[in-house]
């Protein structure tokens, strides 16, 4: 019987033990080469598409195994880190989700009451909206009133069915909060999210957080990046896309929803509360086809990767937070630049790169031409359009002119190019592409702005020629007047 057991130890220690020490280096040196594959990646990507900085975190299982800072926060070229914060933007959605959940479980909030319970005062006169719609963005809320006094504006067909993604939503999931803690929206996020989970370098004032190494946001102008520090310290947007953090702080977070609710042994929420928030509840077609959103989380497959995201954007800052259930790895990536017609895409095309990398696929890469491109064509027509607007001026003696000699076609033009066309764009533009100027100025400052001051131009000079017209008009009806008195 010794000999046996001494047998069995000399063939665990010989060759049982060496074979899984093998097996774990080799795990060990291919998730090492990944990571090197990532840095290597986000740093061309990054110039490819003229990121300032970046800061990455990436998770796996309990553990964080990647945190690193690329590019700088500001002109004086600092280096980005995984402590350096970012403004969130709708990433903040999840931790509204998770601070109702935290009350359910309470017993401070029912999902399935309808706001009035918690927001007695609000004027919403439809009682079917529950606190879950709201979660799911199935309330039929698109807008907010633009007065205080005025009442809400409900899309009572959509309520529980259809979804309509709006900052509304969880701007009163943030005023719920408040009316059930009696405690500010910041305070009780920090209170009962950030500090469990050590987030030492997250904030819920952008005051405090620039006096804490908040990285510089910038907006693309014409492609040129320029550093714009716009403030965001309304208190009734926080909850649906101002928080800020750094990427060590997110990757905090992530473990807590990759780990049933938990992170080091503290329980933030039950998993089921967990479960119930990564459930794909109502089709979101806005993120594709198989885009699906449930309690400030999309659920939608990325080159055939099961993945739970959300994607947060304001004007000048970007991020991306990525679960992948099955390989069980959690990233966040943040970045101090923002546009939407060009950077915003290139971000999130950068945070599916690294999901195809840790799945070990081959990622789609960012031409290096394919922003000097965009910006050239871009560039190009605008350029066409100030020669074409400086000779419309400049040709306004010619035109008077003709009017002198009584052309028709002279009267109609000014309606057409000078009224009719800038009068349309300025009403209507905003109404067919979803959103407010006020929006457009924000996300695409630089074709907004041109596009805003040409139909203002236009404008005035179409009200200078009906002045002319009228001028023209009172002084032939005079002249017809003294020619027939005469002739009397």
């Amino acid at each position: 019987m010794k000999k046996l057991v001494v047998l069995f130890v000399i063939y665990f220690y010989f060759f049982i033990l060496p074979l899984h020490s093998f097996t774990v280096h080799a795990q060990t040196d291919r998730e090492t080469e990944k990571l090197k594959q990532i840095d290597n990646y986000i740093l061309a990507e990054m110039k490819a598409a003229h990121i300032p900085g970046i800061s990455l975190g990436i998770v796996k299982d309990k553990q964080i195994i990647h945190l690193k800072g690329y590019g700088h926060i500001d002109d004086s070229d600092k280096p980005v880190t995984a402590q350096t914060p970012f403004i969130l933007g709708s990433t903040t959605k999840s931790f509204t989700a998770m601070a109702i959940m935290k009350l359910v479980e309470e017993g401070k909030v029912d999902l399935d009451a309808p706001i009035q319970t918690y927001l007695p005062t609000i004027k919403i006169t439809n009682t079917k909206i529950t606190v879950r719609n709201l979660l799911n963005q199935t309330s039929g809320i698109s807008i907010a009133p633009n007065h205080k006094d005025d009442t809400w504006k409900i899309k009572n067909e959509n309520i529980g069915r259809v979804f309509e993604y709006s900052n509304e939503n969880y701007k009163l999931l943030g005023k719920i909060i408040t009316s059930v803690t009696n405690k500010p929206y910041g305070e009780f996020i920090t209170t009962n999210i950030f500090s469990p989970l050590e987030m030492k370098h997250s904030y819920t004032s952008q005051t405090l957080a620039k006096k804490n190494g908040l990285a510089s946001g910038y907006r693309t102008w014409f492609g040129f990046n320029i550093a714009n520090q716009l403030p965001y310290n309304n208190e009734d947007d926080l909850p649906a896309g101002f928080l800020i953090s750094s990427a060590e702080d997110m990757a905090h977070y992530l473990i807590a929803h990759m780990n049933h609710g938990q992170y080091n042994n503290q329980t933030l929420i039950s998993n089921s509360s967990i479960e119930e928030m990564h459930q794909p509840i109502v089709r979101a077609p806005i993120m594709g086809e198989d885009s699906y959103y449930g309690m400030g989380w999309f659920s939608m497959p990325i080159n055939g990767i099961s993945t739970i995201r959300h994607s947060g954007e304001v004007p000048n800052y970007h991020s991306t937070m990525i679960m992948m259930p099955n390989e069980k790895y959690g990233i966040i990536i943040l970045a101090n630049i923002n546009n939407s017609i060009l950077i915003s895409g290139l971000i999130e095309r950068i945070g599916e790169g690294v999901v195809d990398l840790l799945a070990g696929k081959q990622p789609a890469t960012i031409s290096s031409s394919t922003y000097y491109q965009t910006y050239m064509i871009m560039n190009g027509i605008i350029f066409i359009i100030i020669v074409l607007l400086f000779f419309h001026i400049k040709n306004i003696k010619k035109w008077n002119n003709r009017l002198a000699n009584g052309k028709i076609v002279t009267f109609i033009n000014p309606l057409m190019i000078n009224i009719i066309l800038p009068l349309s764009i300025l009403t209507q533009l905003p109404k067919l592409l979803g959103f407010t100027w006020s929006f457009l100025f924000d996300f695409v400052p630089d074709v907004t702005s041109f596009i805003f001051s040409v139909s203002v131009i236009l404008l005035l000079v179409g009200c200078f020629k009906l002045y002319m017209i009228a001028a023209y008009l009172t002084k032939k009806r005079k002249m017809d007047w003294l020619s027939q008195s005469n002739n009397s």
